[in-house]
């Protein structure tokens, strides 16, 4: 996997890239997200980025019981 990073008004917008397809399967759905953004916005590109775990709510609230 990779992460792509676009800054665009101030805000960095991320996508999970599946790096594991053709090239050109790859380039295509970059291209297809950078055609929404302006030229000159800052992007950023990092492989093997950490993916937290999921969490259940259920989860969440007994770390939230635990503590309490």
């Amino acid at each position: 996997m990779g992460e792509l990073k676009i800054l665009y008004q101030g805000k960095w917008h991320k996508y999970l890239i599946n790096t594991e397809v053709k090239d050109f399967v790859m380039d295509q759905a970059i291209e297809y997200i950078l055609k929404h953004y302006p030229k000159d916005a800052i992007v950023e590109w990092e492989d093997n980025p950490y993916i937290s775990p999921f969490t259940t709510v259920s989860e969440l609230t007994q770390t939230k019981n635990e503590s309490s």
